[in-house]
């Protein structure tokens, strides 16, 4: 089956980890097409699907690998795993990958141009499951090799609300990605630069926990006018 968006995110593997991956997606209403071999088992599931080998840079290339903002990688085999990743990082330079394996090959994987791994089923799970955003005002969730997700809540008056994605940059300044926003209720993984973070909206951040730790402290700094961080600057020389 085709879809005609051109954003999407992608799930490569409807084995047990893409299942309890789709499951969260669904319930989060966000927006995605699923790759697998087995069309049994994507029939009548209320989701868009391609048949075929998840590998394979044709049945990718079909899946809208190109054109995705995230693209997840469930496949049971590590060498498969490993081949989905460099394809789909060579069709799509900008999108955020996740893959899952089964053996510490981790190194591998990351070569292949994936941003994140994880080595063990359930943790995939759990990643996955956190861009379900929820009523909570921050969650964090631990991944592998020291990896989070946090959840962030954009209050009124927050100095991330108006800016867009692509004028916060937080990539660069922070090293953290934003990798889902929610908003009254619905979930949206399919962004741009010029996405606008709204006030009441909930941001699923992602990176290391020095990353997260240097998040928190950005909105701080935001927060303040530029004398107040020239004075904290020049505090800390005397610390």
């Amino acid at each position: 089956m085709a879809m005609e968006r051109e954003e999407r995110l992608v799930v490569v593997g409807y084995g047990d980890v893409g299942k309890s991956i789709v499951d969260e997606l669904k319930r989060a209403r966000a927006e995605f097409v699923v790759v697998d071999r087995n069309e049994d088992a994507l029939l009548d599931k209320g989701f868009d699907y391609v048949v075929g080998d998840g590998s394979n840079e044709e049945i990718l290339k079909r899946a809208g690998v190109a054109s995705a903002s995230t693209i997840i990688i469930a496949l049971n085999i590590d060498t498969d795993a490993i081949f989905a990743t460099l394809v789909a990082r060579t069709l799509n330079p900008n999108a955020i990958i996740l893959t899952r394996a089964n053996a510490p090959i981790c190194d591998k994987i990351y070569r292949a141009g994936a941003d994140y791994v994880a080595s063990v089923s359930i943790v995939v799970g759990q990643m996955v499951a956190k861009l379900v955003i929820s009523e909570h005002k921050e969650d964090v969730v631990m991944l592998y090799e020291g990896i989070e997700i946090e959840k962030y809540h954009v209050r009124e008056g927050s100095p991330f609300a108006g800016k867009t994605l692509e004028g916060l940059d937080l990539r660069s300044n922070v090293g953290c990605t934003v990798i889902g926003i929610e908003k009254e209720g619905r979930t949206v993984t399919d962004m741009h630069g010029n996405t606008t973070i709204e006030e009441d909206s909930i941001l699923a951040i992602i990176g290391s926990k020095e990353q997260i730790r240097k998040f928190e402290e950005y909105e701080d700094i935001l927060s303040k006018s530029p004398e107040m961080v020239i004075i904290d600057k020049i505090g800390e020389i005397f610390r």
